[in-house]
């Protein structure tokens, strides 16, 4: 799902389910407005939500806008 935010755009991922008024066909929500629910789609190990942002018609890493750290993956074998 993508909902058009003040300045981004919001990619909302692996919902368990949209909101009923979403799937009905209603394009505008409001802060605080429930979109979803948590899902578990794909091959996971328990419930999760993929977000990401697109910015200037580009995708761009969304952790300096949430002000938290970005993971880091380590190669698998390194320590």
């Amino acid at each position: 799902m993508l909902v058009q935010h003040q300045g981004f755009i919001g990619v909302y991922s692996h919902l368990g389910l949209i909101a009923p008024v979403i799937a009905e066909g209603r394009r505008a929500v409001y802060g605080g407005e429930k979109i979803g629910t948590v899902g578990r789609s794909g091959l996971t190990y328990g419930p999760h939500l993929y977000f990401g942002m697109i910015v200037a018609g580009r995708p761009v890493d969304p952790s300096p806008y949430l002000h938290i750290a970005p993971c880091v993956s380590t190669p698998q074998g390194a320590s």
